[in-house]
């Protein structure tokens, strides 16, 4: 998912501020501030998820306790995460 398909349903005033934003911490925390969640595909689009530095880092994935679905997204506003696929919200 990139991060166009993401913004493109938001009002075109929020699409126009997302795309103002000439860092990862100003995005999050524009979509803090809307009150949108943030799924993991967008934080690894925004952060050059595709190209983790592989000394660093693993490509890291939030599975859900419950199903263990990684179609999780986090909640900045309620700070947890939520499952897409069995619903609930975890930390």
């Amino acid at each position: 998912m990139d991060i166009e398909s993401y913004i493109k349903d938001l009002s075109p005033e929020l699409q126009e501020k997302a795309r103002a934003c000439g860092s990862v911490e100003e995005l999050l925390a524009l979509a803090k501030e809307a009150k949108l969640p943030v799924p993991d595909e967008i934080l690894e689009a925004i952060a050059g998820g595709d190209q983790p530095d592989p000394e660093n880092c693993k490509p890291y994935k939030v599975k859900c306790p419950n199903c263990g679905s990684t179609n999780v997204t986090f909640d900045w506003y309620f700070g947890v995460h939520h499952c897409n696929d069995c619903g609930i919200n975890f930390p």
